[in-house]
Parts: C-alpha cells; structure tokens; sequence
C-alpha cells in the first residue's frame, strides 16, 4: 500500500519508526481506560494514540470522511482501534511493540509502509518517511530527504536520522552533543572547547556555540534547517548555525542528508544538509527534569523542560520551555589538559620557556631573536636584587594551561511556540517561533608582557649593568586567566501556507525571519599604557587616579609573592567588548504535483523560488592601551541572494512493470541557479539512480556539484593588523599580519558522488544491511592559509609568499614599514610590543586558494529480534574516511590527513544493544574512534568506550495515566581517558577527535500528562 500521508504519533516522544518486523514478538499490552465520544475517525486515533503512547500510522486521506463510534472502557490498544475500525473498511496491523499501521481490507500488509510526506511534511525541505527505531544513528534509504516532491518513495542521497527517543537512549543531554557523536561528524573547531583547546585558530567561535562539521568539510560547508528553514550566522564570522540553541523539548527528530544537495538547498550544502524537525503533534503535556555528574568532578550539568500541546481536528498548538546548565569543566581537574609539563605521560614538557612568573629577561641570539637569557631568581621578592643573583643560560617556566576552563560555563533558556489550522478543504496556515538565550562564561591564559624595564623603575637591576633589560612577564599567579562573558540570543519565527491545487498539484509558501546576536566582554587584559605608567616608564599620568608613588611601582623582579593589588587592577583594568547580529529574511514559494504517467508511475515535478537578504553587523570597544576606551568601527554587511530551482522524478519500472532483475528503476534531476549580489551566480546540477534487482537488494548513485557561497565578513570586511607571538629560530618573536574580506571572492565549488547498496534479505527478516561509498572534491575553498596555520607561517615552505620577514633593529626599511603599520587606522593593540622587537609581516586576508578531497565508506547494520521472548534491537554505524587529501595553496603538495591528529579519525564506529522487557529497557552501546598519526610519526592509540542505560517505563501510574518514566544513563562507563597526544598545544590528547569529561552519571525524569 502507497500511503499519501504519515501520521506519527507519539506522546513521550517520537522516535524514528521501524521497517518491515514480522517476525518481531509482541510485548504484552496493557489496558488503558477509555472514554471517547462519537466523532471524527481522525480524531479517536489521535486520542487513542496520545492516552496508550503508542504510534499509528495510516493514510489521512482514507480515514478523513470516517466517523468512529463512542467507546466506553478499558481496552488494549489494539482492542480499543478493532472497536473504532469495526465496519469503516480497515484493518490494524503490529508491526513491532508499540507501533501499528492501518490499511485497507483488502491490501495485507507484510512490510511497514512506504510514506508520502504531502501532509506530514509539506512544504518541508526535509521530509521522513519510515526508519528503524534505535538508539544509535541510522542510515536509511527509505526516507524521502533531499527532494521537494511529494509521493517520492525515497531518494538516492543516503540518510542518517536521530530520533528524540535515540537521544534520549543514548545519554545526550542535547540537540548539539548528539550531532557531535555521528560517526560521520568531526567536531573540529566549531565546538564549546574549541576556544579553549586552540583547535578554533581564527577565533570564530566567541559565542561558544556548537557546529555540524559533516566529512570534515568544515561546519560552514555544513547547511543547517530548521524544519526546512535556515538559521542565522552565529560566530564572529557568522558563517556557520549554532546547533546549541536548539531544545530537546521541543525535538521530534533530526534528518542528516549525507551528501552534497546544493542543487535543491542552495549554498553550504557541500557536506550534506542537516534539518532539525521540531514536534508539533503533542496533545497533552510532557515534563521532564534530569542531571548528571561526572565522577572524576569538576563538571555536571542539569536540565528542566516543559511542553504542552493541544491537537484538534483541523489543526493544533504548541508551546514548549527549556532550561539547561552545565558548570564548567577547568583544566586542572583533568592531569592531562591542566598541566602542560607532558612528561608524566611520556610526552615533552611543553610549559611555556619564555613568559613566566618570576619572569625571563630576554636578549637577542645570533639569528636576531629575542630568547630568555636570565631567569630571575625564585624565592625572593624582587627587592634588593644584585648582578650577582643572576645564573646566565638559566629560563623560569610557567604551566601556561592552570588557568583555562576547557569547557565554559554555560546557562540557556529555550521556548518555542507552534500553531497550524486549517482554513476549508484547501489551505492550511501555520506560524512558528522560537527564542534562546545563552549565557556563557570562560577562562583562557593570563595576560602576558614583554616589557622594557630602565632604571626609572625602583627595583631595576640588570645581570650585567645595561641601562636596560626587556622582561617576559606573565600575570598568571597574581591575578589568573584573561575572564570571558558573554551571551547569545537567539530568535527564528516563520509564517506559511499550503495550498492544495487542482490535478494533484500543491504549493506552499512561507516567510521566516532568524537572527542572532552574540555579546562577548573579556576582561583581566593588560592595558600596556597604564602598565608603562606603573613600572616607572611614563610619569603619573593627570588622566588616571593612580600614582606610582603612593599606590606602588610595578615589580617585574619579584620571585615570590605578588604586586600590591592596586597595582595590579591598574594595570589589568584592559577590557575588550564585542556585539555581533547576524540576521536572515527569506521568502519562498514551492510547487509541486504530477505531469504525466510512464508505465512505472507518474512523472512528477517541483518548481521554486527563494530571496533571501542575509545582514551581519559588528560593534564595540577595546581598551588595552591608552586613557580611554577605543571603539571599534561599526561594521553592516548585507547582501541579498535569489535562486530558482526545479525537481524531475520519473519511474520508470515500478511494481506496477516489474520484471525480473529490474523491480524498481527511478531517475531523479535537480538543478539550482543562485545568485549573490556580491559574489556572482553558480548553478548546480544533480541525478540520482535507483535501481533495485529484486525486493531484497537496492542499489542507489548520486551525482551533483555543491557550492558555498563566501560569507558577508569574508568579503566585505576590511582589513586589520594585529599582534601576535610565534616560536621561531629558539624563541618567541612578535609578528604583525593581517587579517580581513577579499571583495574579489568566488563561491567555493565541490563535486560530489555516493553509490549506496542496501540489502533486506526475507530469509531473515528485521535484518537491514547498507553500505555507501562516497567521495567529494571540494576546490577553490576560501581561506587564509597563514592564519588557517599560523603556529607554522613563520617556518613552513608552503607559507612562504605569505611571510615577510623584518628586521627593524639592523634595516630602516623595516623600521619604516613597522612604523607605517602600527599607525595605521585599521591597527589595533600593537603597542602591546615594542615596535624594535617585530620580526616578521604576514599576509592572511582571505582568498580562493587550496583544495580538499575527502572518499571514504559507510556501513551500517540492524537487526530486530527477540531475547527470552521480549524485542532485542541490535545496531551499528560505521565511518571509515579512506582519504582527507588537503592543498593549502594550489601550488603546495597534496598531503593526506585522514587519521592524523587534529583532523578527522579514520575510523569512527558505534554499536549497540536494546532489550526491552514489559516495562523495564537496557540499552549497551559501544564507540570507537580509531588510532592516529601524531606529527612526530608517534602513534595515538584508538579510544574505546562503553554506555549503559536502564530506563522504567510504567504504562500505568496514577489516575490511570503513564507513569513516570527514569532512565539512569553512565556514558563512558569504564571512565577511559582520551588516549595521550603530545599535542603542541600543551595539552595530553586531541579536542578534534575526544573529549575530557570521562565517566558522566546521569539521572533523567519524564512524565506525559
């Protein structure tokens, strides 16, 4: 049976729906107390389904001119629809515990059935059909992702989807962790640790947030929806969606289209497109409350969700609240990450060897770079120091890492409000929002100095009577780490309408508004003016209220102890503000229906048209030298995108023409035309093939070109000069580079292929087996390669024509251009250094420059059976990543990254087990990521970890209602530490591609009303 709709329905939650199951043994059903009036069939079965927490599916068309009976009394659910179907013609079928399917008398079914999303997802970008009910992520080929037309069995494009209750099962306290954990994601530097553990090397992620880095193709190459809705910009850069924002009250499931599909959705699907579907079908209320520790400390985090439905017969509403904490998790509380002396662990000492408290004095080694020469003396306080007192060759050393939280501290309010009715027999018009607002709190690495000490400072000594000494100088140990706090606010609203037409035929249309703003303030900087001012550089200034005569000189000498604290709130008073909107305007109109008939079916076609008016904006303030407040200049980028596109899909052999070795032949064409008024027009085209031999063996191809379009920063921003320190030649030297927009930017362009075999053997049913192979080459991919690597700019072939050296002490060319430079307009904080100590300019504006080609297979396995006469659901998902082929410029050398350090595992994989028995449930699942190559050639060992969750489910508590269902969840069970990396980072393993929690307890609460 073909069904031109799906209803799924669920109270406690939606999970993703199960295939054929025939064999699977039925759990004993408990009676539920029923009191239904006569009405509409559509109705009784929502109320059935809602008081039994069961799933229904059926065709809304067959049941829409139906009228149910009364019924009176406690039943069974399957009792209870046998009394409602009694005469209307139809018949129900369980087709595994908890799920049953409506279909005509005369048309048995022995599979699950195949969806039509015209009514459950119209006008969606993403539509759901039928996938296995797990708790781990599965792809599935029956789901209709990556197409606007309705009807269509399924695509070619594979599908990964995750469910609320897979979350749920899986331990995931949100939308954000879940995506992080698909095998085929890389967390990469769009994650909450990002900042912290250096892999964000641009400083784009100051809200915290948490992107979707499919393939490892980048989270901005990544598109993200929100029931088929784009997402604001988030990021300094605004280029790419905060999943983080998302609640898991108000999820229903979440499809993952795992390939390139910028011919139906436009820029940034090159990596493939994730769609979050919110619920809207609750009729009733859910609460739910959970916690969670982790048993090495240092972190937890606890969660309260409310939401409330009320469905009807021609529409429904719901509105749905979060809150959500987590503490943050410091450095120290973890051996690996909080102390950056790795030898403990059998890697190098990494603490940093130049600034340090007591600090280092530093003098010029023959290659002209400044390096610690003289240690000050430990143990002393700094008053009354000799020239004697000084060892030369000796260096003090400073854990750099004591101070960093590596996980922010984190607070967020959520609520979403939903409305759809229907408006006669052909329109139905529906109105969504949401709101967010996340607070967040971080601490990063102290404020440091390099600061030239004279005689004018009252406890000036030099090792070998200089009227001068330059001193590294860290202010770790008197006043902490640089302190971030900020907040994100969030908001989404759309309006829309479907339209049903003659012949078939359907259009919707909507207008959706979503912006987001991120306010950053960093505060404990050093102000380098009044620091001068302290340490006897500059007289007292009439401009400040401090006097280094009555509140205190600066000492750098000291060797223990502390500067008076009025010293050191004078100096660190350094603040720095940001505000960043990102917003996006569309308007869209979609339509679809058939053409004509081909023996396999009809021919069917989707047309549409989106504008979309994308804005970034940036205000606010720096004062890190000088008496006063610098603002910074207010930026607006804006730009507006059109596009049209058009959706083919022939049948060519269907079940109605099937003969043997062909049983199914579809052909898909796609194809997009976008243009940016700032950054020319791509068009992109795409064909899909499927092809099934015979009902049990299905091959699907997909071929298409993606694109991403550069973002509004990347080529409207203008250009800036900053400071900052790199190793070279034995010490650490500052540089000047550049950074900004490059009006002369292209869209990135990708192509893409994926070959998919999925086999379903009726030998053993509930067995599902796919694979895909696929491959993406992506090119002209926009970047600053110096920035992109700066730790290596100064010393890397391939960054050469990005570097010039300087060297202002011995070549007045050099001293000219530094001087240029500092003064510049567009120069911020580069008095932090003195202008003799700059040795090299770096060019990092953004170009279209290098490539990336990445190939690799997924596989996946499920398999619906019994244990002792109760479901047992067996699953595993596989990643392999065969090739992560990465050009920095087109004229460097291709080099392979998969399974190194810091880029993308190899090998990613999670199986698990689920037994359920009455209502008592066990889920064990395992995850895997695969040993790497570090840069020394040393191994890093693979990871392995363990997850068990038991859950109670009571059908029945008080006042005859569900009771409440517990889970108690342990992620990582074994508490295994992430495996030991020498990271250059100063920290003990690879943020990319783990994480430091270990061992999390968790305790979850739910209850439907």
């Amino acid at each position: 049976m073909t069904l031109k709709s799906l209803c799924l329905l669920s109270t406690a939650s939606l999970s993703v729906l199960t295939m054929a199951a025939p064999a699977i043994v039925r759990a004993q059903e408990a009676t539920v107390s029923f009191a239904l009036p006569a009405g509409p069939m559509k109705t009784s079965l929502l109320t059935v389904a809602t008081q039994s927490n069961i799933k229904i599916l059926f065709d809304i068309a067959t049941v829409s001119n139906l009228q149910a009976p009364a019924l009176q009394g406690r039943y069974t659910p399957r009792q209870a629809l046998d009394r409602l179907l009694l005469g209307s013609g139809l018949t129900v079928e369980q087709v595994r515990p908890g799920v049953m399917v409506l279909h005509p008398l005369r048309t048995p079914v022995s599979t699950a059935p195949t969806a039509d999303p015209s009514q459950e997802l119209q006008g969606s970008d993403l539509v759901l059909q039928v996938a296995p009910a797990m708790d781990v992520p599965t792809m599935v080929a029956e789901i209709v992702v990556g197409s606007h037309i309705r009807g269509v069995k399924d695509t070619a494009s594979p599908v990964v989807v995750i469910g609320h209750d897979d979350i749920d099962r899986a331990g995931y306290a949100t939308v954000a962790d879940a995506l992080s954990n698909l095998p085929q994601a890389f967390g990469g530097n769009f994650s909450e640790d990002s900042m912290s553990t250096g892999t964000d090397t641009i400083g784009g992620n100051t809200g915290r947030g948490v992107g979707v880095n499919l393939r490892g193709l980048g989270a901005n190459a990544t598109l993200v929806l929100v029931d088929g809705r784009r997402m604001a910009g988030a990021g300094s850069r605004g280029d790419f969606a905060d999943v983080s924002s998302i609640p898991m009250a108000a999820l229903d499931r979440v499809e993952v289209l795992l390939d390139g599909a910028s011919a139906l959705y436009g820029s940034d699907a090159v990596g493939g497109v994730v769609n979050i579907r919110l619920r809207k079908d609750l009729d009733g209320g859910e609460s739910r409350a959970s916690g969670g520790v982790a048993t090495q400390g240092g972190y937890s985090r606890y969660q309260f969700s409310q939401a409330l439905g009320r469905r009807w017969d021609s529409g429904h509403v719901m509105v749905a609240y979060e809150y959500f904490h987590h503490s943050e998790l410091a450095a120290l509380d973890r051996p690996y990450v909080g102390y950056a002396d790795l030898r403990p662990l059998g890697g190098t000492d990494r603490r940093r060897n130049t600034y340090s408290q007591p600090g280092n004095i530093l003098r010029l080694n023959a290659a002209g770079s400044y390096v610690p020469t003289y240690a000050i003396p430990v143990g002393q306080s700094g008053v009354g120091l000799k020239p004697t007192d000084f060892v030369a060759g000796t260096v003090n050393l400073e854990n750099q890492r004591a101070a960093f939280w590596v996980l922010p501290k984190q607070s967020r309010h959520s609520l979403l409000a939903a409305i759809s009715q229907e408006m006669g027999d052909a329109v139905t018009l529906s109105a969504d929002a949401r709101l967010g607002r996340r607070a967040f709190a971080s601490r990063a690495t102290a404020a440091l100095t390099n600061l030239t000490v004279t005689k004018a400072n009252p406890f000036y000594v030099s090792p070998t009577g200089q009227a001068s000494e330059r001193i590294a100088y860290s202010f770790m140990n008197e006043a902490g780490g640089v302190v971030t706090n900020g907040r994100t606010e969030s908001m989404a609203t759309s309006l829309g309408a479907d339209v049903r037409l003659p012949a078939g035929w359907a259009a919707n249309l909507y207008v959706a508004y979503a912006q987001e703003l991120t306010f950053s303030s960093q505060s404990n900087q050093l102000n380098s003016t009044f620091l001068n001012e302290a340490a006897g550089l500059a007289a007292d200034s009439p401009l400040t209220a401090f006097s280094a005569g009555r509140d205190g000189y600066f000492n750098p000498f000291i060797g223990t102890g502390s500067n008076p604290k009025a010293v050191l709130d004078f100096a660190l008073s350094g603040r720095d503000v940001s505000k960043i909107r990102g917003e996006t305007r569309s308007a869209n109109i979609a339509l679809d229906g058939p053409l004509f008939d081909l023996p396999g079916g009809p021919v069917r076609l989707a047309v549409g048209a989106q504008a979309r008016r994308e804005a970034l904006r940036s205000s606010g303030w720096t004062w890190t030298s000088g008496y006063a407040a610098t603002a910074r200049a207010r930026r607006q980028y804006k730009r507006v995108v059109t596009s049209a596109y058009a959706e083919l899909n022939l049948p060519l052999v269907s079940a109605v023409n099937a003969r043997p070795g062909v049983e199914r032949l579809e052909v898909s064409i796609a194809g997009r035309y976008e243009h940016y008024d700032d950054a020319g027009s791509t068009q992109n085209p795409k064909i899909g093939v499927i092809w099934a031999w015979t009902s049990e063996l299905t091959a699907k191809l997909s071929w298409g070109t993606s694109f991403r379009g550069p973002s509004l920063i990347e080529v409207a921003a203008p250009y800036t000069i900053s400071p900052t320190l790199l190793t070279y030649n034995g010490g650490s030297v500052p540089v000047l580079f550049y950074s900004g927009g490059n009006p002369d930017l292209k869209p990135e362009t990708a192509t893409s292929w994926a070959a998919t075999l999925d086999f379903k053997p009726k030998a053993l049913a509930g067995l599902k087996l796919s694979g895909t192979f696929y491959e993406t080459r992506f090119k002209n991919r926009i970047g600053s390669p110096a920035l992109d690597n700066i730790t290596l700019a100064l010393t890397s072939a391939e960054l050469a024509p990005f570097v010039t050296f300087v060297n202002p002490t011995t070549s007045p060319s050099d001293l000219a251009l530094l001087q240029k430079l500092v003064s510049d307009s567009h120069a911020s904080n580069t008095g932090v250094y003195d202008i003799n100590t700059y040795r090299a300019v770096i060019e990092a504006r953004q170009i279209n420059t290098g490539s990336l080609m990445v190939r690799g297979l997924d596989l996946q396995g499920s398999y619906a059976t019994s244990l002792a006469g109760d479901p047992l659901q067996l699953d595993a998902s596989l990643s392999w990543l065969m090739n992560y082929k990465r050009k920095v410029t087109p004229a460097s050398t291709k080099v392979e990254l998969s399974g190194h350090a810091t880029y993308p595992a190899d090998l990613r994989a999670r199986a698990s087990a689920t037994w359920t028995h009455g209502a008592l449930g066990v889920t064990a699942g395992l995850n895997y990521v695969g040993d790497s190559d570090a840069e020394t050639g040393r191994r890093v060992s693979s990871w392995t970890t363990a997850d068990l969750q038991l859950r109670v489910s009571p059908k029945v508590g008080l006042f005859g209602r569900a009771g409440i269902n517990w889970s108690l969840t342990v992620q990582n069970v074994f508490d295994r530490d992430p495996p030991f990396y020498d990271n250059p980072l100063a920290i003990g393993y690879d943020p990319a591609n783990a994480d430091p929690i270990g061992r999390t307890v968790s305790l979850q609460l739910t209850k439907a009303w």
